[in-house]
């Protein structure tokens, strides 16, 4: 009623303190639950803290609220601190989303879907448009000030929409542009690790990102680029190469560190020994690490010289230390190979030295092939004794018609090459070669093993196979034969003979070559004839034995 106010009271209500003015207060006093503003009226003001999501004021500070109610319902004013900063505020922030202009800011609070920012006022910013990728802590932003576009104000609603992404991408839009502009194969750059895959890192090197390979990352084996890079790490890379059509780029880092086969032939001279570590296993080696960027490799022919190794993984294991000798060296193809069987004397230059070419040799028959036998000496390797060296007369396809396995045999050297860690071994060289005890022109005697239309096989006594042609067969002055046999045909003449019937030839050819010998049973039966002859007449006149008897109507010598 207004029996109730006094003329004081109403004209302290007008002016500077009707409901919905902003007014300067006083800090004057502080509870558990509120700040306390003088206000110019008969009761202080109680502003709640939670309007502070800073700092709170100190005694004595001036600050702006707006007034509500003069009187509040426990008869003090109601004000708010946070409506009067929100009203101030509006319209410069108005202005900044009118031109797209970035607001300064604050995170004050995480809370679900996104951010609250303190722009001057309370604004939303969504967890979408806090970064270009999404966040892993989201709760270590709060406290950070930023700079945000507003994207949407709602003045009815108080709403306000910020971005901090839009912010980033316009930035990335203008630094690709001048990166794309300036870039060029060769050129070396800062960036940095935005992201990482199991085949390399990828680098924003000026609003653009470009692809550092794994195994461009180290000279070093770089097996996870985890391992050597760091999300948000700054390093300097070089411009591989770039598609102006895809705008893909290929990076380098390597590139940028002294190459490490540089001087590798001087600080890791052939011959010498070098200790390293198994890195990995292969079916034909094993690659072993011998310094940052260097990696040898030990071929499974260079484990051992007596066993045969045929998995590297049977003798090795990646992480075992070990020793190896340096056996080669290329720069250019950066491939060093390594042995350690050549840490241990060759037992090829020991047979070499024990066993000369010639000598005879004890040995363990280990495996047979068709085309000989594996026997191991005793200096621990391994020679071959060919099929072909089994026999001087007999023609064996296949060792096992000799030989089996674990059989102790005594064989000659025939050659030993330790280079190539090869030697070859033979058994029929234990005995004379038979073929040397035939003499062209001399008679042999043997056993028909076989008849043919083509002539005769005939097995000598020394066990030389030797063939008679069917042309050498029959003498057409042989005594032995008549008119009538004379003129059946060549082919006709083996007829007369069988398998198992012995003969008497003469040698007409050896070839030693081919181990081969022919025969002839015709110039055996004319030197026969000869010498009945010769016997007969007393003389060496060149008469047929048939023409001195009368038993050929033919005349004249032979």
């Amino acid at each position: 009623m207004t029996d109730d106010f006094s003329m004081d009271d109403i004209f302290a209500q007008s002016g500077p303190t009707l409901p919905g003015t902003i007014i300067d207060g006083t800090v004057v006093g502080q509870t558990d639950t509120h700040i306390l503003i003088n206000v110019g009226l008969k009761q202080e003001a109680a502003l709640p803290l939670r309007e502070f999501s800073g700092n709170l004021p100190q005694v004595g500070t001036l600050i702006p609220i707006l007034l509500i109610n003069p009187n509040g319902a426990d008869g003090r004013p109601l004000v708010s601190w946070k409506q009067a900063r929100e009203r101030k505020n509006w319209d410069k922030i108005a202005e900044c989303h009118k031109t797209n202009q970035p607001v300064e800011g604050k995170i004050t609070q995480k809370i679900k879907g996104g951010f609250i920012v303190d722009i001057g006022l309370d604004a939303f910013l969504p967890a979408s448009q806090l970064d270009e990728k999404q966040i892993a802590k989201p709760e270590e932003w709060v406290g950070k000030s930023i700079q945000v576009l507003v994207l949407e104000m709602d003045k009815t609603k108080g709403n306000v929409l910020v971005s901090r992404r839009r912010i980033l991408e316009q930035e990335k839009l203008i630094k690709r542009s001048a990166t794309l502009k300036n870039l060029q194969v060769g050129q070396v750059i800062k960036g940095k690790v935005t992201g990482m895959t199991t085949f390399g890192a990828f680098i924003d090197i000026g609003g653009i990102e470009g692809l550092l390979h794994v195994s461009d990352i180290s000279w070093n084996r770089v097996d996870n680029p985890n391992k050597v890079l760091k999300i948000g790490e700054t390093l300097d890379v070089k411009v591989l190469k770039h598609d102006t059509t895809s705008n893909r780029i290929s990076l380098g880092r390597k590139q940028l560190l002294p190459h490490p086969w540089d001087g590798i032939e001087k600080k890791h001279p052939v011959g010498s020994v070098i200790k390293g570590k198994v890195t990995g296993l292969a079916d034909f080696g094993a690659f072993v690490f011998i310094e940052p960027g260097v990696e040898g490799m030990i071929h499974v022919s260079e484990i051992s010289w007596t066993e045969k190794i045929t998995k590297p993984g049977s003798v090795l294991k990646v992480g075992q230390e070990v020793e190896a000798k340096l056996i080669a060296c290329d720069r250019e193809k950066e491939k060093i190979s390594l042995s350690l069987k050549r840490l241990k004397p060759s037992p090829w230059d020991m047979a070499l030295k024990d066993y000369p070419l010639g000598s005879k040799i004890e040995g363990e028959v280990t495996h047979l092939t068709n085309f000989g036998a594996f026997v191991k000496i005793p200096v621990g390797v391994e020679a071959l004794l060919k099929t072909q060296d089994l026999s001087w007369t007999e023609r064996y396809q296949n060792p096992n018609q000799v030989l089996k396995v674990g059989d102790k045999i005594t064989a000659v050297v025939l050659e030993i090459n330790p280079q190539d860690e090869k030697m070859s071994l033979g058994l029929k060289q234990l005995n004379p070669d038979p073929l040397k005890e035939l003499k062209e022109g001399k008679n042999a005697t043997g056993i028909v093993v076989k008849v043919a239309d083509f002539g005769l096989i005939v097995k000598l006594s020394n066990g030389v196979e030797a063939l008679v042609r069917s042309s050498e067969i029959a003498n057409e002055r042989s005594m032995f034969d008549d008119k009538s046999s004379r003129e059946k045909s060549p082919q006709s003449a083996t007829a007369l003979f069988k398998e198992g019937d012995s003969i008497t030839a003469n040698v007409l050819k050896i070839n030693k070559k081919e181990r081969k010998v022919e025969m002839s049973i015709r110039k055996y039966e004319k030197s026969q004839e000869r010498e009945l002859l010769k016997k007969y007449t007393g003389q060496n006149e060149n008469f047929s034995l048939g023409q001195t008897t009368g038993w050929t109507e033919e005349e004249g010598g032979s």
